[in-house]
């Protein structure tokens, strides 16, 4: 239920219940329920094959201990563990656990690409080895959709003129991993938790003064986290 909606019931409730009730005691009701804090973890992945340095872990921890709004954002770093997508998701699992977040946003790099993308489906499936198809979750469903509202992500960033689209395949190795588990997750054990992607490309450095700054990431996070605060 939303603040505001929840805020109004209690109003009901209490005039219902209470013979009299002060304009004060309602403004100093309505302001502690306008303060429920609401809490956002971001997660980024580390370094993995020959990317030394990932942006997606930079933007976490650029925006760990940071607020949007009256939303504390968590940043958590996750190492990547391509031969076992497991052990990397337990990480996220168990960072749920412990904040017990409104939201998670998870990123990682899409090291070709030139935009953010912004993604809607995880897929139970993840490549072998030997390119075989495997399922993530044995007995989970075939695909799962983000609940987030990705078409007005995208449209938020474009107004800022950051290059974005919406993503329908996310690919079959961790990032798509994660995105589906994390949705998979929350379901079954029936969380009030909304979760999603977002890959983003190259940072700009020295070496790569073509790809995009880390700054224009960082703020796109934001809208985006904003857009669904909004939103929901």
């Amino acid at each position: 239920m939303k603040i505001k909606n929840l805020f109004l019931l209690s109003i009901v409730i209490i005039v219902l219940t209470h013979s009299t009730i002060t304009t004060s005691q309602l403004i100093q009701y309505k302001n502690t329920v306008e303060e429920e804090q609401i809490t956002v973890l971001v997660t980024g992945f580390g370094p993995f094959s020959k990317f030394d340095i990932n942006p997606s872990e930079l933007i976490a921890e650029e925006l760990n201990g940071t607020t949007i709004n009256n939303a504390e954002i968590v940043g958590l770093a996750v190492p990547v563990n391509l031969s076992n997508f497991t052990e990397s998701i337990e990480i996220v699992y168990q960072a749920i656990e412990d904040y017990n977040p409104d939201y998670v946003f998870s990123i990682g790099l899409a090291a070709g690409e030139d935009k953010i993308r912004v993604e809607k489906i995880g897929y139970n499936f993840k490549v072998e080895t030997d390119s075989s198809l495997e399922r993530i979750i044995p007995n989970g469903r075939w695909l799962r959709l983000s609940p987030f509202p990705v078409l007005k992500m995208v449209r938020e960033l474009r107004k800022e003129n950051i290059p974005s689209y919406m993503s329908l395949y996310g690919g079959l190795s961790l990032c798509n991993g994660l995105l589906y588990s994390l949705l998979h997750h929350i379901d079954v054990n029936d969380l009030k938790i909304k979760s999603g992607f977002i890959h983003v490309p190259m940072h700009k450095t020295e070496e790569k003064p073509d790809k995009m700054e880390l700054e224009t990431m960082v703020n796109a996070t934001k809208i985006i986290i904003q857009v669904c605060l909004d939103f929901y």
